[in-house]
């Protein structure tokens, strides 16, 4: 709701020792995910998988070796700027920069973001307490907390899915 897309998780697909597909995320632990399973967890099994153009076999690999190298850290609720723990797109964005060198998908701040929906706010309400920074007394509610925030920056399966480097090659999105 917050970027207005559809996409709300992204990994990147790789092969596992038995050839396997599986997807690399960042969910509860940074892992590999068989895809199959990976397509299930999402909401009606849409799934849109894009490709860096002219993107070689060991480019691939060094992306998938950066991102793998994340694997067992935990998730992160609150989108914040740090790499001990990740969320979606930023271990794709970092997999990408730490592998071949660029920055895949726009980064943006939480300003950026359509925050005005029940859902958002909710979120906000329920996480803000506990917010690297927001906590210790940082922000006395909510409202302060986002005001702190609203300069973080982030990175969006959206921003990444829009990153014009990126060539869609399948869609189930209607």
């Amino acid at each position: 709701m917050a970027t207005g897309s559809p996409y709300t998780h992204v990994g990147i697909i790789d092969f596992d020792a038995s050839g396997t597909p599986v997807v690399l995320e960042a969910v509860k632990t940074t892992r590999a995910t068989p895809l199959d399973d990976w397509i299930t967890h999402g909401e009606g099994n849409d799934v849109a998988i894009y490709r860096l153009k002219d993107l070689s076999e060991a480019e691939a690999r060094a992306v998938t070796d950066a991102a793998r190298s994340h694997f067992g850290k935990g998730y992160d609720p609150y989108f914040y700027q740090t790499e001990d723990t990740l969320y979606c797109s930023e271990l794709v964005h970092i997999a990408f920069r730490d592998g071949m060198g660029i920055d895949l998908g726009q980064v943006q701040t939480l300003a950026d973001l359509n925050l005005d929906s029940d859902a958002a706010r909710a979120l906000i309400a329920e996480r803000w307490q506990s917010h690297p920074a927001c906590s210790d007394g940082q922000a006395s509610d909510a409202e302060g907390c986002l005001a702190i925030l609203r300069s973080e920056p982030l990175v969006t399966p959206q921003a990444v899915a829009e990153d014009a480097r990126l060539t869609r090659i399948y869609t189930s999105f209607p």
